[in-house]
C-alpha cells in the first residue's frame, strides 16, 4: 500500500510523535498506519517480523542500559576482575562503542592486543552469550541486528527496499556507523533518499556519531540534490548573527549562514563573575527580574552547562531561594525503583529466560531467598553448564538446596505462571494489578506508611495510566508491531514493553509544568526556551580541557557551543567566574574562546565595573606575538598580578601554549600564553 511505502526514521520518540501527529494532519488517517518513528524503534519492529532468521526467537526482551550494566557487572564477578579498577559501566561503553562500529565479539577478540581489549574481548563474548541465552537484545543489538539480517539476507532486503519506496531520515549528522548502514542498506536500491541534518549541530561523536554520514553524503551518492535550510524560525537575528560568528571559525563544515524574518532582538549578554556564586546569583538576580517586569514563568528559563558537575553551584541557589527547578538527565520515571520492579515482573512473564528481571524480584518482596540460595543456583548451572534460568526452573534437582527453600523457589516458580496466565485474554493494566495483589508489593508499601513509601505507591498509580493510555491508542490505531508484522503474533505486553525500553529522558520533559531547566549542553538539542544561560563559559571547561590538543575535538567543542545559543529564542546570556574551585582549590579562570569569536557589536558586557577593570586581561583575545615567544623549561617569567615565577613545563596545543609556572608565593599555576599577563625575564632581572 502507498501509506506504507514511506519510512520516516528520527532520534527521539518525541520526535517522532510530533512528526506522526503532523503527517496525520496533512493526510488525514492514513497517516497513523505510517512508519514514523525512531531507529531503535524501527529495528525493534523490523527484527520482530525477522530475527527469526538469525535463530532467535521474536519473543525477545530489550535490555536497557540499567539491564546490561547489571548484567555486565555479574559477568565481570564471574571472571574476578576488579570491579574498581574496571568499572561495568566504562566496559559497557566500549562493548557499545564497538556494536555501533559493527564489530562483533570475534572480530573485537582478534584485534584485542593489549590487556585491557583482552579483558573488555572476554565480557564482550560472555555478555553476548547471556544475552542470547536470556533471549534478549540491548540498545546497540537492535541496529546490528538488523544490519545482519538485510546483510545475509539479500530477498528480505529486497522485500523492504520494494516496501519503503521513499526514506526520510531526520538529524542525520547524528547517525553511527550502524544506523548509517541501515539507510544505506534500504535505500540503495532505488536512491529515493532524502536526509535532513546540520553537521553544525554533529555533537555527539564520543556516543559513536560521525559527521561524515552528513558531509559525505553527496559523494556516496552522486548527483544528490543539496538543500540548504538557512531559516531560521525559532531565534532572533541577533542571536543568529551570534552563533554564525561562532561557527565561522570551523574549517571542516558545509558553509552556510542562518537568516530569519524574527526581530533583530536583544544583544547577547556577557557576564563576568568573580566567582561562582557571584555567577549564579547574577543568573537568579536577571530570571527574578524578568519574571516581575516581563511577566515570565519559570519554564521561560533554561541554564545550560558543559558537565554534570557544574550544576551543584546552581543547584544550592536555587534550593536555598526556593526556586523550583528539574535536572534534565537525572531519574526518569522509569528508572525509579519500585517502576523497574513492576517492569522486571512483567519482563518476566513475558520472557521466563530473562535472568536479569530473575535475579531482580526473585526476593522483592523478601521471600527468604537470598544471596547463598543464588549462589548454590550459579554453581550448579555452571556444574552442569546450564543457565542459570534452567537451573532456576529445574530447583529440585540442586541437592544444595533444603526442601524449604525449594518450596520457596516453586511458590515463585507458580506465581509466575500464574501471571503468565493473566496475559492471556486480558490487558496489561490487569496484569499490573495482578503482581500487586499476589505478589503482596503494593501492601508492602502501604504496612510501610512513609512519605518515600506513598511516593513510590503514587509512581506505581501512575504505571497503570500509563498502561491504559497505551491500550487506548492501541485500540484507535492498532499497535506499532501488528502494522509493521501481521504475523508476529506479539502480545500487548510486548508491545508495552518495547515502547517502554525505548524512550529516553527527553520523551518525559513536561512542557507545561513551570520549573527552570537545568540540563548540559549535550542533553539541551533539540529543544528551545526563549532565555537561555550558558554558564562556566570558560577556557579548560568549555571548550572543555580535553579538547585542546585536537583540532577535530575543539571544533566538535565548538558546535556544542553554536548549539546552546541557538536553543534561545529571544535572549541568550553568556557567564563565567573569573574564580573556580576545582578539587578543593581556587584557580584563575580564562573566558573561553567562543565569547572572543562574537563581534563586539553583537555582544553586551553586564559584569560589574569592579570586574571589567581589574580582570579585563582574562577576556580571551588570542595575541599572536606572545605565541612567538619562545619558552622552555626553567625560563623565569612575571605575571602582572602573581609575580615572578618558573617554567616548570611547555606544551604547544594547536593554537596556544600551555605552561606550568610554580609561583613561590602560589605554587604551580597551569596558564595560557596567549591570555595570560605574562612577560618572560632573565633570572637575575
Amino acid at each position: 500500500e502507498r501509506r506504507n511505502s514511506i519510512l520516516a526514521i528520527t532520534f527521539t520518540t518525541k520526535a517522532a510523535r510530533e512528526r506522526k501527529k503532523r503527517v496525520i494532519e496533512l493526510v488525514g488517517r492514513a497517516g497513523e498506519y505510517m512508519w514514523v518513528s525512531t531507529f531503535h524503534s524501527f529495528c525493534a519492529r523490523f527484527l520482530r517480523s525477522e530475527i527469526h532468521n538469525l535463530g532467535m526467537s521474536r519473543n525477545y526482551v530489550i535490555y536497557d542500559d540499567d539491564d546490561s550494566i547489571k548484567l555486565i557487572s555479574r559477568i565481570i564477578r564471574e571472571m574476578d576482575i576488579d570491579i574498581k579498577k574496571f568499572p561495568p559501566r566504562m566496559i559497557k561503553s566500549v562493548i557499545s562503542d564497538a556494536k555501533n562500529h559493527l564489530v562483533d565479539f570475534k572480530t573485537y577478540n582478534s584485534k584485542a592486543f593489549d590487556h585491557f581489549k583482552k579483558l573488555v574481548g572476554k565480557v564482550y563474548s560472555s555478555y553476548q552469550e547471556k544475552l542470547l541465552k536470556a533471549n534478549a537484545l540491548d540498545f546497540d543489538d537492535l541496529l546490528v541486528f538488523t544490519v545482519d539480517v538485510l546483510n545475509q539476507f539479500p530477498d528480505i532486503k529486497k522485500k523492504y527496499q520494494e516496501k519503503f519506496q521513499y526514506l526520510l531520515v531526520d538529524e542525520f549528522q547524528d547517525t553511527n556507523m550502524a544506523q548509517n548502514e541501515i539507510v544505506m542498506l534500504l535505500g540503495s536500491g532505488h536512491k529515493r533518499i532524502c536526509v535532513v541534518g546540520d553537521d553544525d549541530q554533529s555533537i555527539y561523536s564520543w556516543r559513536g556519531a560521525n559527521i561524515t554520514n552528513i558531509t559525505e553524503f553527496d559523494q556516496r551518492f552522486d548527483g544528490a540534490s543539496v538543500i540548504k535550510l538557512e531559516q531560521n524560525y525559532r531565534s532572533t537575528q541577533n542571536i543568529l548573527d551570534a552563533a554564525n560568528a561562532v561557527i565561522i571559525n570551523n574549517e571542516k563544515r558545509k558553509p552556510k549562514k542562518l537568516w530569519t524574518e524574527n526581530i533583530k532582538g536583544d544583544l547577547v549578554s556577557r557576564y563576568t563573575a568573580g566567582d561562582e556564586k557571584i555567577e549564579v546569583n547574577f543568573v537568579i538576580t536577571k530570571i527574578r527580574e524578568y519574571m516581575s517586569k516581563k511577566n515570565k514563568k519559570y519554564r521561560d528559563f533554561a541554564i545550560f552547562y558543559r558537565t554534570n558537575a557544574q550544576s551543584r553551584a546552581v543547584e544550592e541557589q536555587l534550593i536555598r531561594q526556593n526556586i523550583p527547578y528539574k535536572i534534565f538527565g537525572g531519574l526518569r520515571f522509569y528508572d525509579r525503583m519500585e517502576i523497574k520492579d513492576m517492569l522486571a515482573y512483567m519482563k518476566l512473564t513475558s520472557n521466563p529466560k530473562d535472568v536479569v528481571s530473575l535475579l531482580r524480584i526473585i526476593n522483592v518482596p523478601r521471600r527468604k531467598i537470598g544471596k547463598t540460595t543464588i549462589n548454590n543456583i550459579e554453581k550448579y548451572a555452571q556444574i552442569n553448564n546450564m543457565t542459570f534460568c534452567e537451573a532456576f526452573y529445574q530447583v529440585d534437582g540442586i541437592l544444595s538446596l533444603s526442601n524449604t527453600v525449594k518450596a520457596r523457589i516453586n511458590d515463585f516458580i507458580s506465581l509466575m505462571a500464574g501471571f503468565r496466565g493473566c496475559v492471556i485474554g486480558n490487558s496489561t493494566d490487569k496484569l499490573i494489578e495482578e503482581i500487586w495483589e499476589k505478589t503482596g508489593y503494593l501492601k508492602n508499601l502501604e504496612e510501610q506508611d512513609t512519605i518515600e513509601s506513598m511516593n513510590r505507591i503514587e509512581n506505581l498509580r501512575e504505571l497503570l495510566t500509563v498502561t491504559k493510555e497505551f491500550e487506548e491508542k492501541a485500540s484507535l490505531v492498532g499497535t506499532e508491531s501488528q502494522d509493521a508484522a501481521s504475523d508476529s503474533n506479539l502480545s500487548e505486553l510486548d508491545d508495552f514493553l518495547e515502547e517502554v525500553s525505548l524512550l529516553t529522558d527527553l520523551d518525559n520533559l513536561d512542557e507545561s509544568s513551570d520549573f527552570i531547566v537545568l540540563m548540559t549542553l549535550h542533553n539541551a538539542k533539540g529543544l528551545e526556551f526563549p532565555i537561555v544561560f550558558m554558564i562556566g563559559m570558560e577556557e579548560g571547561i568549555f571548550p572543555h580541557s580535553r579538547s585542546m590538543n585536537s583540532r577535530k575535538e575543539l571544533e566538535e567543542e565548538r558546535r556544542l557551543c553554536y548549539v546552546g545559543i541557538t536553543r534561545a529564542m529571544e535572549k541568550v546570556y553568556m557567564t563565567y567566574s573569573l574564580s573556580h574551585r576545582i578539587y578543593g582549590e581556587s584557580s584563575f579562570m580564562a573566558a573561553s574562546r567562543f565569547l572572543g569569536e562574537i563581534p563586539k557589536d553583537l555582544i553586551i558586557d553586564e559584569s560589574r565595573i569592579v570586574a571589567k577593570r581589574l580582570f579585563t586581561a582574562a577576556i580571551y583575545k588570542k595575541d599572536e606575538g606572545k605565541l612567538k615567544v619562545d619558552y622552555k623549561i626553567g625560563d623565569f617569567v612575571e605575571h602582572k598580578m602573581w609575580g615572578r615565577g618558573q617554567v616548570l613545563n611547555v606544551k604547544k596545543l594547536i593554537d596556544d601554549i600551555e605552561l606550568d609556572v610554580h609561583f613561590s608565593n602560589l605554587g604551580l599555576k597551569h596558564l595560557l600564553v596567549s591570555f595570560a599577563p605574562l612577560q618572560k625575564v632573565e633570572k637575575d632581572q
